[in-house]
């Protein structure tokens, strides 16, 4: 488990400096000169000496390997530079917008797992029955409503019609209920069919029914046996999920003006704040990597048979 786990972290390393060479290379390749987004943020008029001295502040007058090199080590000591706008450093406005993030992907996950696993373990043991028909709706509403529209529509009838949640912002527990709901309905028409269609499949195998033969209760069958080795799917998904929600729901944090990364992310973009779209794009990758060993460790957990076959292929 140790070794397995050392070579995971380990992984991090080669997609670290693959992002870092994307980043460097996008900079090269962008019609935009960085010093010229920097002096236009700062609203400075541009002058050849004046590009000149921020191209060589910036280090952009230094061959493309040096510049790879030097941001490479500016990132192992996390030191994305200074963001262009803010003119503050770009880590400290980070470490300002995360927990913003990590409290909406949080709160979505909740909310996801607290529905979808109900609703999609009793639609897998009553297959075609009343349960089932409404996941299916359920699923089918949330895959194919676009987030953009449904915040739309909860602001509506929940903020200016009901007048029960904020429009926009955040700080409390009911400026989170509408972003987070948003976020949480097409992930649970995607978990609650994961989980159905595995409940099913699983209620097939030969343990199910050794374990009746056995005489062992059908609650426990349920609970112990089947709804374990089924949500092992369901798993992964908030593994990939979790990673794309902690680099920012963009469209949410726009819709409801939410101070998060990905909002910031969105801005620097407009602004061509170089640095940092450098800082989203090593954190992107990193986050991806962590969640999905994090799911990787549980998946070893619920199901053995996986740590078997890791030490196999040791």
């Amino acid at each position: 488990m140790g070794n397995y786990i050392l070579k995971r972290i380990m992984s991090i390393i080669p997609v670290f400096l693959l992002a870092a060479l994307l980043t460097t290379g996008m900079i090269h390749l962008s019609p935009v000169d960085p010093a010229e987004a920097y002096l236009a943020a700062a609203h400075i008029q541009p002058t050849d000496e004046i590009l000149a001295q921020k191209r060589h502040e910036f280090g952009l007058d230094q061959p493309f390997f040096i510049q790879y090199v030097n941001s490479v080590l500016k990132i192992c000591q996390l030191d994305f530079g200074i963001s262009y706008v803010s003119n503050q450093p770009v880590w400290d406005e980070v470490a300002h917008r995360m927990p913003a993030t990590v409290e909406l992907a949080l709160g979505s996950l909740l909310i996801a797992v607290l529905v979808s696993v109900p609703l999609g373990f009793l639609a897998g043991i009553k297959r075609n029955g009343a349960v089932d028909h409404i996941s299916r709706f359920i699923s089918f509403f949330g895959a194919s409503i676009p987030t953009f529209w449904l915040g739309y529509m909860l602001v509506f009838f929940f903020s200016v019609q009901l007048d029960l949640f904020p429009v926009e912002g955040a700080g409390t527990w009911q400026h989170l209920v509408l972003p987070s709901m948003t976020l949480a309905l097409p992930l649970i028409a995607m978990y609650t069919r994961l989980l159905r269609a595995s409940v099913i499949e699983n209620l097939q195998e030969p343990y199910v029914q050794f374990a009746r033969i056995r005489g062992i209760a059908k609650l426990n069958i349920m609970a112990k046996h089947v709804l374990r080795m089924a949500i092992s799917p369901m798993i992964t998904g908030l593994g990939m999920n979790l990673g794309k929600l902690l680099t920012g729901t963009i469209i949410v944090e726009v819709v409801f003006s939410w101070p998060g990364f990905g909002r910031y992310f969105i801005e620097a973009i407009f602004n061509r704040d170089i640095p940092v779209i450098q800082c989203y794009v090593f954190l992107a990758a990193t986050f991806f990597i962590l969640s999905n060993l994090i799911v990787d460790l549980i998946q070893m957990y619920i199901d053995p048979r996986i740590s078997r076959k890791e030490g196999q292929h040791r």
